[in-house]
């Protein structure tokens, strides 16, 4: 009898659980088409009309309802409560959907797609309220007198909770703990046991040089924090990780003490991670293979067979991205040391997602190929351009000198409301391809010869390559001696080259600044390979996020042979210790994977 009345239990909690799962899974869809009708619309948050908020309050209330009396899920007034809101909150988004009005620079939709959407909407909504309406009616039972009270109850705090004002709650999707975790150099997995077990070689090895790879967190506040440390034994269990071949290993792991404050720590070889359960290779090489070789997250299940073990879900791949994009790439490399030549290249990359006008903007070290800076905005206004940059120029601690770009002003007006005294220099092949879209123009109204136009497209860069200032530009075009130079649709390009000559020739004076940014644009094809890939990014903040791991895979993946830096980073190109390890390692003996607040 009692098992009887466990298992019966056991299915009450299943059947529960996953009542709220479904309730949460589309509460999120909710958000995330609210959001999304919202970014198709309008640049910013104040252009947003009254029942977008509308909207995303009720979204918060109904979230933080579900996460404060979630354990009374089983009663029936719980779910005819969330119902009701569910529709509500559906019937928003609707009307959202179909009386927004695009402001300029948004691409409107036809009122016939406006219309499917609001019906697929609320086809999903109607779905879910059916499967709360059949748990109603499959758990319905006699009422009986704590039952009643707890409906009443719950009802009375349900209004009260609905009359309050909710924040979006921020959800930490990474762990914060590793403030007693030191990561020191070691790649020998084999010679690892033996290394650890003799204890003079592991003091003047890891622990006299920790100071080398320490972070200033985990200590008492009144700690000096001479970096000063004792061995103090082992840690209580063994790390349990599965390395590659499919095996799972057993690490021991020392433990030292600070000789100021007395607060402990553990001191993890660089072949393993933080608190995950496989090594830090096969993450790595799982991750640059979907960020960098177009692998899908189903092809890397497929491949990670090959290692000997089976992922449970793709879960766990979307969690490693999310591991490797938490930290912006400034934060890191500023952690790592490396150094940066205060010169750039910034460009934006226009996104062509379906019902979406997006753009990437990217920053690259302009002597060291590093990423500095990926972003994900919705407009590449000044304003918004500005914004991207500024938290860029927070996590930095140099000045940038100069920077290389296209002639687009929004991006430049920005660059000069963020950095003072900087130094600006225009791409050439931006210029260049210009010119040879006119030329092309020029060629069909003419109807001259393609010899000709090549000609012209000769004469022209040479022009603008040879000279040494705006004055000395203006005189070489001014020398252009062919016909063909004064007809209005050539005429123009020329007029803006000799407009911004002292861009187009800052090169010359500056040796940071450079021709083309080639730099950039390469990073940008990296964004539209996997945008093609996956044909929308939907979501801002997992693109960010990918984008992000993107920039910080790239910055420390070494080039492959045949390549003019093969077999080197950029992270080496900077300067930055690699201690001759792995990429991955090298990351993680640099903290990149450190996400408790106030490390460095």
């Amino acid at each position: 009898m009692a098992h009887s009345y466990d298992r019966a239990s056991e299915r009450t909690e299943s059947v529960n659980a996953e009542l709220l799962t479904n309730i949460l899974r589309i509460l999120s869809m909710l958000e995330k088409e609210l959001d999304r009708t919202a970014r198709r619309n309008y640049h910013n948050r104040n252009q947003y009309p009254q029942i977008f908020f509308q909207a995303e309050s009720c979204l918060n209330a109904l979230r933080s309802w579900i996460k404060k009396y979630g354990t009374f899920c089983s009663l029936p007034v719980f779910s005819e409560l969330t119902a009701v809101c569910l529709r509500e909150i559906g019937d928003l988004i609707g009307q959202l959907i179909t009386v927004c009005v695009p402001v300029k620079g948004k691409r409107g939709a036809k009122k016939a797609r406006l219309i499917r959407e609001r019906r697929r909407l609320e086809k999903s909504v109607d779905k879910m309220i059916g499967h709360i309406i059949k748990y109603l009616a499959a758990s319905e039972t006699d009422e009986t007198l704590i039952e009643s009270e707890l409906t009443k109850a719950l009802t009375e705090a349900f209004e009260a909770h609905c009359s309050r004002e909710h924040e979006k709650a921020v959800r930490f999707s990474v762990s914060a703990r590793g403030d007693k975790s030191y990561i020191f150099p070691w790649s020998d997995i084999s010679a690892y046991p033996a290394f650890v077990g003799n204890r003079e070689l592991f003091r003047s090895e890891v622990v006299d040089k920790l100071s080398a790879c320490e972070h200033v967190t985990g200590h008492k506040p009144t700690c000096e924090c001479q970096k000063k440390y004792r061995l103090r034994g082992w840690r209580s269990s063994e790390r349990k990780t599965i390395m590659e071949g499919g095996e799972q290993h057993r690490f021991p792991i020392r433990m030292i003490e600070c000789a100021d404050c007395g607060q402990r720590f553990s001191l993890i070889p660089s072949f393993l991670p933080r608190e995950k359960h496989f090594g830090i290779d096969i993450i790595g090489h799982a991750v640059r293979g979907i960020l960098l070789f177009g692998h899908s997250l189903r092809g890397c299940l497929e491949t990670f067979r090959l290692t000997g073990s089976k992922l449970k879900s793709r879960q766990t791949v979307l969690n490693w991205l999310r591991w490797f994009g938490t930290l912006h790439p400034a934060t890191i490399l500023i952690r790592a040391g490396a150094k940066s030549s205060g010169y750039f290249q910034e460009d934006e990359g226009f996104e062509k997602e379906s019902g979406l006008r997006t753009y990437t903007v990217a920053m690259v070290d302009s002597g060291n190929l590093l990423v500095w800076h990926p972003d994900y905005v919705d407009h590449a206004d000044a304003e918004t351009l500005a914004n991207s940059f500024e938290k860029f120029v927070e996590r930095i601690d140099f000045k940038i000198i100069g920077v290389t770009k296209d002639r687009w002003k929004p991006a430049t007006d920005a660059l000069k409301t963020v950095c003072n005294r900087l130094w600006i220099g225009f791409c050439h092949l931006h210029c260049l391809g210009k010119f040879r879209r006119a030329l092309s123009e020029y060629q069909k109204e003419t109807g001259c010869s393609s010899k000709k136009t090549g000609d012209l497209y000769k004469k022209f860069g040479e022009a603008s390559d040879s000279a040494t200032s705006a004055v000395n530009l203006k005189i070489k075009i001014g020398l252009l001696r062919d016909e063909a130079f004064n007809h209005p649709l050539l005429r123009r390009v020329l007029n803006q080259v000799i407009e911004d000559g002292a861009c187009y020739t800052c090169r010359k004076r500056r040796k940071g600044i450079k021709k083309t940014t080639s730099l950039a644009d390469n990073f940008l094809k990296t964004v539209k390979r996997k945008l093609r890939q996956v044909q929308s990014f939907r979501d801002r903040e997992c693109t960010e996020i990918l984008f992000r791991a993107m920039a910080n895979v790239r910055n420390f993946v070494p080039f492959m042979s045949g390549a003019k830096n093969a077999h080197k980073s950029p992270f080496m190109l900077a300067q930055g210790k690699t201690y001759d390890l792995p990429w991955v390692q090298v990351m993680n003996v640099h903290n990149a994977f450190l996400f408790t607040e106030n490390a460095i």
